[in-house]
């Protein structure tokens, strides 16, 4: 895996720009950007997993998914916590993995906002024993979303 360095060479990297933004997610409108990222990704040693969106507003048919493209345990719950759990427990190998979520403006604004801080809050916690999740959202141009993967201030 790149080590970032606090140079040039690391700062005009793809995937250093995706971390660096602070959520290691990324919007893409057009189709050919995408894929030319994915294939530089790709050429980094990365893992890509794709998934389509387009019928999530089922929110069964979208655990389904990421339950068997993930390869979770049978035991894996069918909910956001249980995502959040399974998420967490992945081994990343290689450079890390790509998450692409295609369609990804078609699943209901609320269940995408909980997805993404899903996703945005495991990459923060695989990025602390040195894995890189990175998440890739092809969506049109008038996709908003609300900022992901607030963290809550805790006492210890």
């Amino acid at each position: 895996m790149y080590q970032f360095q606090n140079n040039e060479e690391s700062w005009v990297r793809l995937d250093y720009k995706i971390i660096q933004g602070g959520n290691s997610i990324k919007l893409y409108c057009d189709t050919k950007i995408l894929e030319g990222d994915i294939a530089w990704l790709t050429s980094e040693n990365y893992l890509i997993k794709e998934f389509d969106c387009q019928n999530w507003n089922d929110k069964e048919i979208l655990h389904n998914n990421l339950h068997a493209k993930f390869d979770f345990p049978n035991y894996y719950g069918g909910n956001f916590d249980a995502l959040q759990e399974s998420l967490n427990e992945i081994d990343i190998e290689e450079s890390g993995l790509v998450v692409v979520f295609r369609n990804f403006d078609r699943i209901n604004t609320k269940t995408a906002h909980t997805l993404l801080d899903v996703f945005a809050t495991s990459s923060r916690y695989h990025l602390t024993f040195g894995k890189r999740l990175l998440i890739l959202l092809e969506v049109n141009k008038s996709f908003k979303t609300e900022s992901v993967g607030a963290v809550e201030v805790r006492w210890f």
